[in-house]
């Protein structure tokens, strides 16, 4: 922090006026002690030591002394003290300025001490009011991109559903066979509707602060081949082999069986979904680091390495159409991993030429509730 000119004679004036207070405190100390202190033996037999020592005839020399020790630490704290407030003034005058809404200016000064500890505070809440806000932008983008989804996939079965029923309404039809086919393919549309809502539902549950987890003791090797083998003859029906592999002994922990369940099966359903070009599907249960792995892994169609980031975006489809045939809801892995988050896990996903393994990471034991 440069001082200017003006400054500098601020300065000077608060020596110069403390030469005058240290002046008169000088020659009134002199006359004290030449009018009463020299009453006393003992000090006035100090008094004629100094004489001889050093040449004066007066009591000035200690009073000299400590008067310049006094007036030197009294000028290093009025310079440390109107450096401390210049400081100060400059703080509160950037203050200002980010309080006009420039929240990504950083006060050019540290000082040291206490005053630096403000400094380092304030940059500290404004980068939190600076997360904040960015966290409620990114919220309410969510939130317009949620009603833009919803909206765009619930208006595309109900135009179908709206159509079809206006034919038989209007009685464009040829005979009973075609109306049983108009309000089959509506009923089709509605179960589609159906599925988006309870699966909006779900996650919107999930993502809520509220969720949590109806904690159970259970056996995770028994849960996992059991809804494995759900899947076996759906996998069949489409030429997939399915091996699941796991530990010989029990692996019991603690969690919700019902939400796990979901995961297991959402898992499976897209590695049978997605998985159709290949030959196999394998899902592996292994002990690892304070916790347990459950991976589901095809050997279908690799997923391009620009789609793995946003796999568990909710309504993202890898294939780019918004078709219900393959992309269901869109929601289901934004669902399964906002459920691995309630249970204090982690998921990631890896796909190259050979295998799209989908990696579940559970603690054995959730610390906390959730």
């Amino acid at each position: 922090m440069k001082l200017n000119i003006k400054d500098f004679l601020r300065i000077l004036v608060d020596l110069v006026l403390g030469l005058l207070i240290f002046y008169a405190v000088f020659q009134t100390a002199s006359f004290l002690a030449n009018n009463y202190l020299y009453n006393f033996p003992e000090i006035r037999n100090y008094v004629w030591m100094m004489r001889r020592n050093f040449g004066t005839d007066s009591f000035k020399i200690p009073i000299i002394l400590l008067a310049t020790g006094l007036f030197i630490a009294w000028t290093i704290v009025r310079i440390r003290k109107y450096m401390e407030q210049k400081q100060m003034e400059q703080i509160i005058s950037e203050l200002h300025y980010i309080a006009k809404g420039n929240f990504h200016h950083k006060i050019s000064i540290r000082p040291n001490g206490s005053l630096g500890n403000v400094v380092d505070s304030i940059h500290a809440l404004v980068q939190s009011t600076l997360d904040a806000m960015e966290e409620e932008r990114r919220l309410e983008q969510s939130k317009d991109e949620l009603v833009t989804n919803v909206s765009h996939d619930l208006r595309t079965p109900l135009t179908s559903i709206i159509g079809y029923l206006g034919l038989i309404e209007q009685k464009k039809y040829r005979d009973e066979e075609q109306v049983k086919q108009y309000t089959h393919i509506a009923y089709e549309k509605a179960k589609q509707m159906n599925v988006l809502v309870n699966d909006l539902f779900e996650y919107t549950k999930m993502r809520n602060r509220g969720a949590h987890v109806n904690k159970v003791k259970f056996d995770l090797v028994e849960l996992v081949e059991q809804v494995a083998v759900g899947f076996r003859v759906a996998a069949h029906e489409v030429d997939l082999v399915m091996r699941v592999e796991t530990p010989d002994h029990k692996i019991e922990m603690v969690g919700d069986t019902d939400k796990l369940v979901r995961v297991l099966e959402n898992l499976i359903s897209n590695a049978l979904k997605y998985g159709r070009d290949g030959t196999e599907i394998v899902i592996r249960l292994f002990l690892h680091e304070e916790g347990v792995v459950i991976s589901v892994a095809n050997n279908g169609r690799q997923i391009p390495a620009e789609a793995l980031p946003n796999l568990f975006d909710r309504f993202y489809r890898v294939e780019g159409s918004r078709s219900q045939e393959t992309g269901g809801s869109g929601l289901g892995l934004a669902i399964a991993k906002s459920i691995i988050d309630l249970h204090q896990g982690s998921m990631i996903v890896d796909s190259n030429k050979e295998w799209t393994t989908f990696t579940v990471w559970l603690p054995i034991k959730i610390t906390h509730s959730s």
